[in-house]
């Protein structure tokens, strides 16, 4: 982990707040679950910004007793304006855990869907560990017509799509073409920087899609990595 890394996962691990059903199990709280979560938090990155005005991270509730893991929740935010938002959202879902949090047997709401510039979502095991986190902001789709076509565009011409075109013999015309479907940032690729999700599918029926991810850097205009990709229907 780079020394940005370090000092990103202390600071994060020293604000983190806790859902009371987290707090009354005690769930990653020893000394050694918590030096565990700082050694597997990634670093996160602000999309298009020099840095975050602040991270606010959540450990929350997955709402069983007793709990398998944590969710751990990060938001992040640009400016001192949206900031305020999502610690408004945040003190008011308080006070409605609160009122709620009379039995244990009961369920109570989690601090999931609070306004930020970015989302951020994972599990924590019992041990602390962090599994990867994932981009929760639905604007992750929202990429631009010139972004989108440059990105297919350098998927298109890579070696890696060559090399896969020929692979495929009888692909089916009504999966379709390329496709740039997502904003991805490094924490879920290991990739210094942003990059745009470029999919190809390759198979799908009334219950699963299956096909190949180019992850493109939008800079550059080239493919950096490829990866597999499943989707099931909802």
């Amino acid at each position: 982990m780079t020394k940005q890394g370090e000092q990103q996962a202390q600071a994060l691990v020293q604000a983190l707040r806790r859902h009371p059903r987290v707090g009354f199990q005690g769930l990653a709280s020893g000394e050694g679950q918590v030096a565990r979560m700082a050694e597997t938090l990634p670093l996160l990155v602000p999309f298009n910004q020099p840095s975050y005005f602040k991270l606010l991270p959540i450990l929350d509730w997955d709402h069983r007793l007793p709990s398998r893991t944590g969710i751990l929740r990060i938001y992040g935010y640009y400016s001192e304006a949206t900031l305020r938002l999502g610690e408004a959202e945040v003190a008011e879902r308080q006070a409605q855990i609160r009122s709620l949090d009379k039995f244990p047997e009961f369920d109570v709401p989690d601090y999931a869907g609070i306004s930020a510039d970015e989302s951020y979502e994972g599990e924590v095991d019992l041990t602390g560990a962090v599994a990867r986190l994932r981009l929760a902001s639905n604007w992750r789709r929202e990429i631009g017509f010139g972004d989108s076509r440059a990105a297919v565009k350098a998927a298109r011409r890579s070696e890696q799509f060559r090399e896969l075109m020929n692979e495929v013999r009888g692909r089916p015309d009504y999966l379709g073409d390329l496709e740039a479907v997502s904003w991805t940032p490094p924490c879920e690729t290991d990739y210094a920087s942003w990059t745009i999700d470029v999919w190809y599918l390759m198979y799908l029926d009334a219950a699963v899609g299956k096909g190949r991810s180019f992850l493109v850097d939008p800079q550059a205009r080239r493919v950096v990595g490829v990866r597999e990709f499943v989707v099931r229907a909802s």
